[in-house]
């Protein structure tokens, strides 16, 4: 079992193209050299797997295809994003967010 939280410096998506489904992937990029690659489920009543630790400091998450948006907002508009990878307990913990933030910090109207 394992924990690990990387702040994320770069990220990249992309969706493939000539596929019969979508196909959507975001790639994290921690400052220390972690990856976590982010796969979709199309399907909204699909199953997710859990997420995993693929090879030392390379994560796998996975998310259903409706939350991309959110995420891709929360990459440019926010700062600094981490990754907590958390399989403890077999809980799924895992997750992309921002840290403690003060209220109204930056967001103009």
């Amino acid at each position: 079992m394992a924990q690990v939280t990387f702040q994320v410096a770069t990220y990249q998506y992309y969706n493939w193209s000539s596929r019969n489904h979508v196909k959507t992937n975001l790639v994290l990029k921690g400052v220390g050299g972690e990856t976590c690659s982010v796969w979709f489920e199309e399907d909204e009543s699909a199953e997710l797997s859990a997420a995993h630790e693929v090879a030392p400091n390379f994560y796998a998450f996975y998310y259903h295809h409706s939350q991309l948006p959110h995420l891709i907002d929360m990459l440019r508009y926010e700062k600094p994003i981490h990754v907590f990878f958390n399989d403890d307990g077999g809980l799924p913990n895992s997750r992309i967010s921002t840290t403690h933030e003060p209220v109204g910090e930056g967001q103009e109207s």
